[in-house]
C-alpha cells in the first residue's frame, strides 16, 4: 500500500504524519508533500517527532508534490479541504482516493503544535490496510 500525505508547506502536518507512519505503520510505502513547500521542516515538529523515537524518519526538506507518486498512491490524505481541492484542479486524481483528516495547521498561533501533532498520531494508529 502507498499512502501520499499532503499539506501546505510540508513542513509540520504531513512530514509529521509520514514520520510516525513510518514507524507505526512500516509496511506502508509512505511520502508527504506540500502544495508550497516551506524552506525547511519546522523545528517543533523536528522535536515532536524526536520524543516518539521518530527522529531518523524526519524527512531532509521538504517537497512539491510529485504526479508520478500522487498517481501510483493507493491513497492520498490531505490535512484539510482546500488541499483537496488543489489536487483536484490541478491533478488527475480521482476523488475517491483523497481523505481529508481536518487537521489545523500549526503555524497558526491558535493551534498548539502538541496537539496538532496528537491528532495526526491518533488518525496514523487507525490506519489500517
Amino acid at each position: 500500500m502507498k499512502i501520499y500525505f499532503i499539506c501546505t508547506g510540508n513542513s509540520f502536518r504531513s512530514p509529521t504524519a509520514e514520520g510516525l507512519t513510518k514507524k507505526y505503520k512500516p509496511e506502508i510505502d509512505v511520502k508527504s508533500a506540500g502544495i508550497n513547500p516551506a524552506g525547511k521542516i519546522a523545528s517543533n515538529a523536528k522535536e515532536l517527532l524526536k520524543s516518539e523515537n521518530c527522529e531518523k524518519f524526519v524527512k531532509e526538506t521538504p517537497e512539491k508534490i510529485s504526479k508520478n507518486y500522487l498517481e501510483k498512491s493507493n491513497q492520498v490524505i490531505v490535512m484539510e479541504k482546500d488541499h483537496k481541492e488543489h489536487l483536484l484542479e490541478n491533478f488527475d486524481t480521482p476523488s475517491r482516493k483523497i481523505k481529508n483528516w481536518n487537521i489545523k495547521d500549526p503555524i497558526n498561533p491558535d493551534v498548539p503544535p502538541k496537539e496538532a501533532f496528537q491528532e495526526i498520531k491518533t488518525k496514523v494508529k487507525k490506519i489500517n490496510q
